[in-house]
């Protein structure tokens, strides 16, 4: 679930005892415009002393040492911290190698490892022992980063070399090369699991490179039921308060060496020399929250005009199709178990993503953030006249034609992405172009692999409940694009004017021969290729990639001019503000830092910064599947067991706001306290600061946390995985 953005902490505190009124006014005024100007950013630690980081983070209440955050040459943080996957971040708890990311997190994977009678997703797992910790799927991994060099000067030296221009000297066929270059000089070269990465910063105008150790054999020690890890549903998501045990365990395995290693069962728990400690002591408002973790992306660098494109060329559509799709699976999967493990993985992310879409559409509109970035802008111009430097002086106006020439076509991508592209049934019309020139040349060696590779493709098709199901979607969907697209003369030719498409469609679904795997079957071992090239899928398949060749070549200028343009502005803006902003977020570590907070919306509305188990209860439906609740968690509940997890008026706690600046891909995170201790994980962030991927909101911002009591509870009381606990540093 990707997850949102931080707040300006300073004088909001309604705090209980009058003396501590008075020493957090006190220490307000003393650090002032350092903490208020900290705030607000991912930082990357690299530039740490350049940015002036430090003295922030002291005064914000942070007790560590800066080295103890990140180092290369001596213990840091740094080594708790990875990639868990390819869109989350995880800490190690353990000197075993156990690790803590969300349940959202996991999802797919243990979507893939369950299913009838054995199903981890719904009825959840807890080990019992480390032989009971479950090999998951091969496509998951977590990776460590263990340097990041500033290459900025090699990149643009090798461009010039090159000749590359600024949209090439960006794209990773340019920039892997380089990396792979640079990476046989290095002394980690011979490391195994090694593997490294250049990325653009500040609009490339400073590229790094991160060199990043993956291990592959990652197994399950602790998923929550469904009910508990994702209560509430799509219903609660970016929403508080929450009562969601948002939570998964794994463990990180080795070789004997403590090298990454694919699965073996001789494969032993990877030995951490740093791991997390986890603190039980509780928190309180106003207290100093830290995460590190790999937020994917924000772009806090744009013009007004690409505000407005962005939500209304890109959300808008995903959201006018994306919420019929969610009703139609939310209808289906609960008519039963094998829908919903059918279904529930494309649910949930296309769920997130739509949910996301809207909410930062509505919150742009309200704190009507196009004003914001025009006046921005004026100050910009203002800037670029004192400058003095050409380059700077039209801009702003150049990227907005830009974005004007390319509006529509914009729209039009995003909404056949989730209309027509979201069509599953469909035939790459390659394979069957393969197939037919195998067949005109005679080799039948090359028309056995081709009809092979057809017949491969085609295997999920040939079951009638999916077929039933996805010919449903479309039947659903594909108004949406016809209805609304907005290039009159560019669309897939079956869906052109005067066409009857929705009789081409019915075809598609019960005339295909990829359909039905007798009959592909004879058509292939007899080599009829005009039976292939008739059919209606094939036909509707070669529409739709003439049709995406076309979106393509329309955007193609657009997106090589904007990356030239937009290094200018954000190099200008970053001179503007002395360079004392963060980097934009692009999946690399960073660390933001806030406090415990409450959450102040709207007039008249207050919320909580904090939740508790009675909450749950209270939500629950007996109707709605969002709010079901876990039996076995009504039992614990009913008694009060909850040990010496509860706090002191005996009530558990859940999750917690704070105002940390996160996105998605901190999904995972860690949240520390002053001392570098683990007092929760971050998995969303609320609906209203949804803006903040493109301006950050001190106000608003709040990043939704689930409280480490919480876990541990779930961990020890409800799954009785107690045998975890011997090597966790709980304090």
């Amino acid at each position: 679930m990707n997850i949102k953005k931080l707040l300006n902490f300073a004088a909001k505190y309604q705090l209980l005892k009058i003396m501590k009124k008075i020493v957090m006014l006190c220490l307000s005024l003393v650090m002032g415009w350092g903490m208020a100007h900290a705030d607000e950013g991912m930082w990357l630690l690299k530039l740490m002393k350049q940015q002036h980081l430090e003295d922030s983070l002291r005064k914000a209440g942070l007790q560590l040492s800066p080295e103890a955050l990140y180092s290369e040459t001596s213990s840091s943080l740094r080594e708790c911290i990875g990639i868990f996957g390819g869109g989350c971040t995880g800490e190690v708890v353990s000197p075993d190698g156990l690790v803590l990311t969300n349940h959202h997190c996991g999802f797919s994977f243990v979507h893939e490892m369950s299913g009838i009678g054995h199903d981890y997703m719904k009825d959840g797992y807890f080990a019992k022992s480390r032989s009971e910790e479950l090999r998951t799927p091969a496509s998951l991994g977590f990776t460590f980063v263990l340097r990041i060099v500033d290459v900025t000067d090699e990149v643009n030296a090798a461009a010039v070399k090159d000749g590359a221009d600024t949209y090439t000297s960006q794209s990773q066929a340019f920039l892997e090369p380089l990396a792979q270059k640079l990476f046989k000089k290095s002394d980690l070269r011979k490391k195994k699991g090694m593997s490294v990465r250049i990325v653009p910063f500040f609009g490339a105008n400073r590229f790094y490179m991160f060199y990043e150790q993956r291990f592959t054999d990652v197994r399950l020690v602790a998923n929550p039921p469904y009910n508990i890890g994702q209560f509430g549903g799509n219903s609660d998501n970016w929403v508080w308060p929450r009562h969601s045990a948002d939570f998964a365990m794994f463990r990180i395995y080795a070789d004997k060496n403590g090298d990454p290693a694919p699965y073996s069962p001789d494969n032993v728990p990877l030995k951490c020399k740093k791991y997390l400690p986890i603190s039980l002591k509780g928190i309180d408002e106003g207290d100093y929250t830290m995460i590190m973790g790999f937020p994917g992306r924000t772009s806090r660098f744009l013009t007004a005009s690409q505000v407005e494109l962005r939500t209304q060329s890109t959300n808008a559509p995903i959201v006018l199709a994306g919420n019929p799709l969610l009703d139609y699976y939310k209808k289906l999967m609960d008519q039963s178990d094998e829908l919903r493990l059918l279904l529930e993985d494309e649910y949930f992310s296309w769920g997130n993503s739509i949910k996301n879409f809207g909410g930062m559409n509505e919150a742009v509109e309200k704190i009507n953030l196009v004003a914001q970035k025009k006046k921005e802008e004026d100050k910009f111009r203002l800037f670029a006249k004192e400058s003095k430097k050409l380059e700077y002086q039209n801009i702003i106006d150049r990227i907005d034609s830009l974005c004007r020439a390319a509006k529509d076509t914009l729209y039009d991508q995003a909404l056949s992405r989730i209309t027509l592209y979201e069509q599953d049934f469909l035939i790459r019309p390659n394979l069957v172009d393969n197939f037919v020139t195998a067949v005109k040349k005679g080799n039948v060696k090359d028309i056995e692999k081709a009809g092979t590779a057809i017949m491969d493709w085609c295997q999920p098709y040939f079951d009638a409940k999916k077929l039933d199901i996805d010919r449903g979607k479309m039947e659903m969907l594909t108004p949406y694009f016809v209805n609304n697209h907005k290039l009159r003369n560019v669309v897939p030719t079956y869906l052109a004017e005067g066409q009857d498409w929705k009789t081409f469609c019915e075809k598609v679904y019960t005339q295909s021969v990829f359909a039905d795997s007798a009959r592909l079957a004879e058509v292939l071992s007899g080599n009829k290729v005009d039976v292939l090239v008739d059919d209606p899928l094939y036909q509707q398949g070669k529409a739709l990639a003439e049709y995406s060749k076309k979106t393509i070549a329309g955007l193609k200028n657009y997106e090589r001019k904007l990356k030239e343009l937009e290094k200018i502005y954000v190099r200008g803006l970053c001179e503007m503000y002395d360079w004392s902003k963060a980097p934009d977020a692009n999946f690399t570590l960073r660390m933001t830092y806030g406090h415990v907070t409450d959450l102040k919306p709207r007039d008249a509305v207050r919320y909580d910064w904090r939740t508790v188990l009675d909450g749950m209860f209270e939500k629950e439906s007996k109707m709605e599947s969002d709010y079901f609740v876990n039996e076995d968690l009504r039992k614990l509940y009913e008694v009060k067991d909850f040990g010496r997890y509860a706090r002191k008026d005996g009530k558990l706690p859940t999750c917690f706001l704070s105002n940390n600046d996160i996105t998605g891909g901190n999904s995972g995170s860690g949240v520390l306290n002053s001392r570098g201790e683990l007092i929760g994980l971050a998995f969303d962030g609320n609906i209203e600061s949804l803006s903040s991927d493109l301006k950050f909101n001190p106000t608003l911002q709040r990043c939704i946390n689930v409280d480490m009591r919480y876990v541990l509870f779930i961990i020890d009381k409800l799954g009785g995985a107690k045998y975890v606990f011997d090597e966790l540093d709980i304090r």
